[in-house]
């Protein structure tokens, strides 16, 4: 499965990382994000086109996986790949490389395709992924399943959607969610681990002024390659938006 690639190279900015200078994972999904509507924008398929039709790309799934973030003023490429798409959805994969060409990030993503007035999922047209040059396929890409959080005790964060919270599709940004995430986790567990892998699944639509509640709960187990995993859900009022589970990895 291969499509076009598109590629820039990046500095890592001081406001892209957090205090211990590693670069944050809102601001790598946005870099990445960007990218691809350059790639975009380069063959003709913009945004802007896409709103005319009354028609917008959503993110519905990402599969993370971090063998070393990126810190403050390091160089690194973005790479962008259109992969494959089917009826339903199409699948982009996304790559940082350092200055040797070494593997940093990647990321495995899937878009559908939302009606801007019904706000539901519609099917993909081929004309809108044929410049990509994508393969088409039948099957669906199963991306691993997210494990539910442990509902003795859950760790509990509310949060309130800002108008700085939204994107031009008129819903909280893919991104933002990262933030809640992470945010709800201990302040001493942050420090001392790092993350290695991320699976999340958007299931809902959030909006300006809703009050979410930012779920979690942490394993106790330490896997085979010493990972420790957080289990998260985003709650609007009575509904999940959004599942994922977070890997982390002891910094000792």
């Amino acid at each position: 499965m291969s499509g076009l690639k598109y590629r820039l190279s990046h500095q890592v900015k001081g406001y892209e990382c957090d205090f211990q200078g590693e670069m944050t994972v809102p601001s790598l999904i946005n870099l990445m994000i960007h990218v691809s509507g350059l790639q975009s924008d380069s063959i003709g398929n913009t945004e802007a086109s896409m709103s005319e039709q009354g028609l917008s790309w959503v993110i519905v799934q990402y599969n993370i996986d971090i063998h070393q973030i990126p810190r403050r003023r390091d160089q690194i490429t973005i790479e962008t790949e259109a992969m494959s798409y089917n009826r339903f959805f199409t699948y982009r994969a996304f790559r940082a490389y350092d200055e040797n060409e070494h593997l940093l990030v990647e990321v495995l993503s899937t878009f559908s395709v939302m009606n801007l007035e019904t706000r539901k999922l519609v099917r993909v047209q081929k004309e809108m992924t044929e410049p990509y040059e994508a393969d088409e396929i039948r099957s669906i890409i199963r991306q691993p399943k997210v494990i539910p959080i442990t509902e003795e005790n859950p760790k509990e964060q509310l949060f309130t959607v800002r108008y700085l919270d939204i994107d031009s599709n008129q819903h909280v940004n893919n991104s933002k969610y990262f933030d809640w995430l992470i945010n709800t986790v201990d302040f001493n567990f942050l420090i001392s681990h790092q993350i290695k892998r991320i699976q999340i699944k958007y299931e809902k639509e959030v909006g300006f002024g809703n009050m979410i509640t930012s779920k979690m709960s942490t394993s106790s187990e330490i896997a085979e390659d010493g990972t420790r995993m957080t289990a998260h859900q985003i709650w609007n009022e009575s509904t999940i938006a959004c599942v994922a589970n977070i890997f982390w990895k002891s910094r000792n």
